[in-house]
C-alpha cells in the first residue's frame, strides 16, 4: 500500500531550510513536497519510496491506480499524477521521483473545460490515456461503476 503525502507552504513546517533542498518544489510562488511513502503494516511503519521504478501513480479523491508503463508506455513511468480535482487546487499534474532526467520536476496541470452534458473534461479531442485517468480517479463510484472495462474500452477504441 503507498501513501503520498503533498505539503504546501513549506516555510510553516520549520522553514525551507529545514528540508533537503532537492526534495521540495516551487509552483506558483508556493514551496511544496511531495513524499511517497509505503505502509509496512507487519512493522507498523512508514518507508520511504525511492522509486516506483516502471509504473506510475494516478492519485485522486475517490479512486487511485497503479499502472504499469511496459502496458502503457505513454504513461510517463516513476511518476504521481493528481487527478484534476488535485490539479486544480495544486496548479501541477505530474511529480516526477528521483529521475535524473526531470529531478522531481513538476508538469503545468491538464487544461480542462466545463461541458454542461458531461461535466469536467479535456480540452482537447481526442484525449490521451493519461487524461482520461486524470479525469477518472476523481469521478464519484456512482458515475464509474467498472472500473476495468472503462480503461479497456478506451484502449481498444484509443490506444492501437
Amino acid at each position: 500500500m503507498l501513501m503520498v503525502r503533498h505539503w504546501r507552504g513549506m516555510e510553516r513546517f520549520g522553514g525551507v531550510e529545514a528540508y533537503n533542498q532537492n526534495e521540495l518544489f516551487t509552483v506558483g510562488g508556493i514551496t511544496c513536497r511531495i513524499e511517497v511513502l509505503k505502509v509496512d503494516i507487519a512493522g507498523r511503519r512508514l518507508v520511504t519510496v525511492r522509486s516506483l521504478g516502471r509504473y506510475a501513480v494516478f492519485l485522486g479523491l475517490t479512486h487511485c491506480l497503479h499502472i504499469s508503463t511496459e502496458t502503457f508506455p505513454n504513461i510517463s513511468a516513476n511518476t504521481i499524477y493528481l487527478g484534476s480535482y488535485h490539479q486544480q487546487n495544486f496548479g501541477f499534474s505530474m511529480y516526477h521521483i528521483n529521475k535524473k532526467k526531470y529531478n522531481r520536476r513538476t508538469e503545468p496541470k491538464h487544461k480542462f473545460v466545463f461541458v454542461v452534458t458531461l461535466g469536467l473534461t479535456p480540452a482537447a479531442r481526442p484525449y490521451n490515456l493519461d487524461e482520461y485517468l486524470v479525469l477518472y480517479v476523481d469521478r464519484r463510484r456512482n458515475s464509474s461503476r467498472s472500473c476495468l472495462n472503462h480503461i479497456s474500452s478506451y484502449c481498444r477504441e484509443y490506444c492501437r
